[in-house]
């Protein structure tokens, strides 16, 4: 499957400006896992590079959608003059919110052997990485007990550690049950990426983030239900869930308290306190969103317009809605994020690229035999699902998210042309 051609062969480049190249990739998937500060700027350096180094026009012709995502920024920057906070909002965009534009250098590491060989191990590396920052975590925060409130992190915080293991789950379920893939692999790859796959669910398991299991749940069945080998797999994952409950006390009952909502006084509420604290947020936004639906209060601009909003509403209205798990900031979904943030035009834009991006790419999920359809057909719909809980989609879970639909748009563009061809 081709994403791009580079403006100079690979082959023509320097031996100097190559190694470069391939050690950013390099640091930069070791910082995945463990640094935010190497994301930003070995990422920015990888960015920067790839705008000189992409063929835009042989890009384009072969697949628009590269255009179609890479429009996802500059609208983001426009939509949030016109809201709110305006200019400062824009600012804010353009810094912040950069996640779109990595499918730039992505599209040239996709079409690149060794660079993908190399970004495979920096990414191995960094995971083995923070599996030993959890270990001493585990020690030194919870003394190796477990609990129904053991929440072990890594170098990240536990949201985000969480979110990453289970993308970290199920590409190395796609990676390991892709019979050909596997079929290539050597000696130390067979050994290494099934230990990786089990540290990362033991892992999750210890986090104790609810949202990540339950997206891993839904990720790693659509992986089942796509072949033979890949539903082998998925049954031994069920045992591994059904030891999981009985050696971890507690992980049960967290799993289902995301699903205990009721309504009290009118309200919809959970006994979960956190829960409680998510449904009041969505309940609020959403009663918020509908006075600024347009363009939004303007990306990470929220606070001031949303407490003025409840100050309107009185005394009653903030007692029932506002406690200790209330966020003025984080609307707790990426979904509501984008309509709260950037409107509803920019909201139905964004999502309606994704949606039919997801729909157009279903069948050859099925059908093909391509292990980078398997893998990110099945790692977007577990963050589709994580992003319910999570406003993920704007920070730097976005690296998983984007290109992840570059590979979906080059499938689409691959399918179109059979369809052309027969």
């Amino acid at each position: 499957m081709e994403y791009s051609q580079p403006k100079w062969p690979i082959e023509s480049e320097s031996k100097i400006s190559r190694n470069i190249w391939l050690s950013l990739w390099a640091l930069f998937a070791v910082s995945m896992f463990v640094s935010k500060s190497g994301i930003s700027i070995f990422g920015t350096i990888l960015l920067l590079w790839s705008l000189f180094k992409i063929n835009w026009k042989a890009t384009i012709r072969q697949n628009y959608w590269f255009a179609v995502l890479l429009s996802i920024y500059p609208l983001a920057i426009l939509v949030s003059l016109l809201s709110i906070a305006g200019l400062d909002a824009a600012l804010k965009v353009a810094r912040e919110w950069a996640w779109p534009l990595y499918i730039i250098p992505f599209s040239l590491l996709f079409q690149d052997k060794k660079g993908i060989k190399v970004f495979s191990w920096g990414s191995a590396i960094g995971l083995i990485a923070a599996f030993i920052k959890a270990i001493v975590l585990f020690g030194s925060d919870w003394h190796w007990a477990l609990g129904s409130q053991t929440r072990v992190a890594s170098f990240w915080d536990i949201s985000r550690w969480g979110y990453f293991l289970s993308c970290s789950s199920v590409v190395l379920f796609a990676l390991i049950g892709h019979s050909v893939t596997w079929s290539k692999m050597n000696r130390l790859q067979k050994v290494a990426l099934p230990l990786l796959l089990v540290c990362s669910l033991v892992f999750l398991v210890l986090s104790n983030t609810r949202g990540p299991w339950l997206a891993t749940f839904l990720g790693l069945a659509a992986l089942g239900v796509s072949g033979k080998r890949y539903f082998k797999m998925l049954c031994a994952f069920a045992v591994f869930v059904v030891l999981s409950l009985v050696v971890t006390p507690g992980v049960l009952d967290r799993l289902e308290s995301s699903f205990s909502a009721k309504t009290e006084n009118g309200v919809v509420t959970s006994k979960d306190a956190s829960n409680a604290g998510r449904l009041h947020m969505w309940q609020v936004n959403l009663e918020m969103a509908q006075e600024n639906l347009f363009f939004g209060t303007g990306f990470e601009s929220v606070e001031k317009p949303l407490r003025e909003f409840i100050e309107k509403k009185g005394t009653e209205y903030r007692n029932r809605y506002v406690f200790s798990e209330f966020s003025f900031r984080d609307q707790h979904s990426s979904y509501l994020q984008i309509l709260v943030q950037l409107g509803i035009v920019f909201f139905v834009f964004f999502w309606g690229v994704v949606g039919i991006l997801v729909l157009l790419s279903f069948r050859a999920f099925f059908k093909s035999q391509d292990v980078w359809v398997k893998t990110a057909f099945a790692l977007t719909v577990t963050q589709l699902f994580m992003f319910i809980f999570y406003s993920s989609i704007s920070s730097f879970e976005g690296l998983w998210f984007y290109p992840t639909l570059l590979v979906l748009s080059a499938a689409v563009m691959q399918h179109k042309a059979k369809l052309n061809i027969a």
